[in-house]
């Protein structure tokens, strides 16, 4: 891509060396659900302006907190990007977005059709007012359809795009991960598809409308739950940490678990290897896994194959580490990973190797901060600084904005507390 596709000049917040989009100017106006699209931009070097009304965005008070009160999902999902204050009750803010918008590529919102058209921000409004503008729509339902204007929480996002069908143990409710997985699901695919629409920005100089579903992301995101409708004839459900057959799932050692594959679809892909890896450091007990039976699908898959399989593996595993067990599983040639966990993934020879966390600044503590997951030859990509206060960068921002004189900036207030 070029260093300017469109009409305003650019500052970016910090030097960097040269990364991907460079000259990239994206407004982020989303809540959430949107705001780790941001986030992405960010890291490939775009300059994205945080637009938040006095106070803050409700976000920055999302817990867990720092000490000094700084939320650290919000620290994420906020990495690199500037924060301007603008009163959307204030005729005179209103029009400074408008100018902002004027020097804009992108435009990302988070909410349903008819708030953004109360806000004159429907996509059909702005890209008519900026037709060189990409607005990028992250809403829970799309922007249109009978739900297009329904609430929507990660929660019911969640169930509403059938992930939640497959997480869980079949006897007992579903159960939800961790964490905003729906706005990662979507920023993901947002992200995705504006990259996209900048480069017809780019041929042809017109915006366009990306409108994304985070229900539709969920249900394009559904793990192998379609290939096994389409090579096995099975709807996939919940099985809960038990295997569905023996050889394959989640087994402890010395130091936690690891997950191995010994069987996928009814069949033994790696049953030899295993047998032969037990085998060879002298459990006697292996030499029953040559037996014919577990060959037979229904055999390994049946409750009692299942337990004896777990009861030898697990007699194996018990002196082991995670990481001996991975490494002496991989030079075998079978599928077989630890179950890594937060102080595992910070002292990861892989990780450290490829310099993916960052040293950041949050909340006046020195944090190790998830890098991008990506690389460029010769480019740099990282997670840049966090905005410390709302409107940080307000005056910075809207003085450089063409025909404007020197901005009054709103006098940055805390975020207050979350409702």
């Amino acid at each position: 891509m070029t260093a300017h596709l469109g009409p305003g000049p650019i500052t970016p917040a910090t030097a960097h060396p040269a990364r991907p989009l460079d000259g990239l100017r994206v407004v982020d106006l989303s809540t959430r659900l949107g705001t780790y699209t941001g986030r992405l931009f960010a890291d490939l070097g775009a300059d994205v302006v945080r637009v938040e009304p006095p106070g803050g965005v409700p976000e920055r008070t999302v817990p867990p907190l720092t000490g000094d009160g700084t939320s650290l999902s919000f620290a994420f999902t906020e990495a690199g990007k500037r924060s301007v204050v603008l009163d959307p009750e204030d005729p005179g803010h209103a029009e400074q977005l408008e100018r902002l918008l004027a020097t804009a590529q992108v435009l990302v919102t988070s909410e349903g059709p008819a708030r953004l058209r109360g806000r004159r921000l429907h996509p059909d409004d702005v890209t008519r007012r900026h037709p060189g503008l990409i607005h990028v729509s992250v809403s829970p339902f799309g922007l249109t359809g009978p739900w297009a204007d329904r609430p929507a929480s990660d929660l019911t996002l969640l169930a509403a795009g059938g992930l939640l069908a497959l997480a869980g143990d079949p006897d007992l409710p579903p159960v939800r991960a961790w964490g905003e997985q729906t706005s990662v699901i979507a920023g993901v695919h947002a992200a995705t598809a504006a990259l996209i629409a900048l480069l017809a920005l780019e041929d042809g100089g017109h915006g366009q409308i990306v409108d994304v579903s985070a229900q539709e992301a969920v249900a394009h995101s559904l793990e192998n739950a379609v290939q096994y409708v389409d090579l096995e004839g099975l709807v996939r459900a919940r099985v809960g940490a038990g295997p569905a057959e023996a050889g394959t799932g989640l087994f402890a050692c010395a130091d936690g678990w690891i997950y191995l594959v010994g069987g996928l679809g009814g069949l033994p892909l790696a049953w030899d290897a295993i047998t032969e890896w037990l085998e060879a450091d002298g459990l006697k007990e292996a030499a029953q896994l040559r037996a014919p039976r577990w060959q037979e699908r229904a055999w390994r898959r049946s409750a009692t194959g299942v337990h004896r399989f777990r009861t030898l593996f697990e007699r194996f595993a018990a002196p082991r580490t995670k990481r001996e067990l991975y490494e002496d599983g991989q030079r075998r040639g079978i599928s077989i990973a630890p179950v890594s966990t937060p102080e595992d993934l910070l002292t990861s020879p892989q990780l450290t190797e490829r310099g993916f966390f960052r040293q950041i600044t949050v909340g006046g503590a020195t944090l190790p901060f998830p890098g991008s997951p990506y690389r460029f030859d010769g480019l740099v990509v990282a997670p840049g600084d966090v905005p410390a206060t709302p409107g940080d960068h307000t005056r910075a921002v809207l003085d450089a904005l063409p025909g404007n004189g020197p901005a009054v900036a709103p006098t940055p207030t805390p975020a207050g507390p979350k409702e």
